[in-house]
């Protein structure tokens, strides 16, 4: 068997290379986006998530709320989990504390659950189904006119390390439990004061002088009634 010369190996070594190379690259996905691509390209994640849907902005603006809206109550309308991390409302200057009040009580409408991050936190992500990625400079439920960069990949490794890094299990299974306890109040409140129609009986109106004069037919029809009964019961057993 012919062997090969090392020139030719290596050739065949580094183009081997470069298809892994480039497999690894199309199989992570990675994609840069600006300020202007990202809302489209992220909403568009938000739309096709199937279970989950945790973002991690710092900073919260009415601006932003709206523009999440009809997003947030898809989201709600197919049961997917939505928790939203962001700094506690002390965190912020008093100026804007009215503002962000409005847009958290918006979103817990839109049925996302809120967890404050306590101290002056600035990190900016996003994790959908635990394997779409975004992250980088954008603040994803503020941002109006910065210019920003974010990265988006598929890539349930790089997912994981991020939660991790965050600290964002524990605080997600404590999420997890105010939702369905809210759910279970909202329930139990549904049926304690839910509508039950109440049954009517509807009783004929009789006037008195019309039924004493009916009433002698009536005993004449029981007495003919129990005289027939009478007779039945002798006429089995005799």
């Amino acid at each position: 068997m012919k062997t090969l010369s090392p020139t030719l190996k290596r050739h065949f070594e580094n183009r081997q290379n470069e298809i892994d190379a480039e497999k690894y690259r199309e199989s992570r996905k990675l994609d840069l986006y600006d300020e202007k691509s990202f809302y489209k390209s992220f909403s568009r994640d938000l739309l096709l998530a199937e279970k989950e849907v945790i973002i991690y902005s710092p900073f919260i603006s009415k601006y932003r709320s709206e523009y999440f809206s009809r997003i947030f109550k898809q989201l709600k309308y197919r049961n997917i989990a939505v928790f939203i991390f962001t700094r506690s409302i002390e965190d912020h200057e008093l100026i804007v504390r009215s503002e962000i009040k409005a847009a958290l009580k918006d979103y817990e409408e839109l049925g996302a659950c809120i967890i404050p991050l306590p101290g002056l936190v600035h990190a900016k992500t996003a994790v959908i189904d635990r394997k779409i990625l975004w992250d980088g400079s954008l603040n994803i439920l503020s941002q109006r006119e910065s210019r920003e960069m974010m990265r988006r990949s598929e890539d349930e490794d790089m997912a994981k390390q991020v939660m991790d890094h965050l600290g964002l299990n524990k605080k997600l299974a404590e999420g997890y439990k105010y939702q369905y306890e809210r759910l279970y109040r909202s329930l139990v409140d549904r049926k304690k004061f839910s509508f039950r129609p109440r049954l009517k009986i509807m009783i004929p109106k009789i006037s008195v002088p019309k039924f004493i004069s009916k009433l002698p037919a009536v005993i004449s029809n029981l007495i003919v009634l129990s005289l027939k009964c009478m007779r039945a019961i002798f006429t089995l057993f005799s």
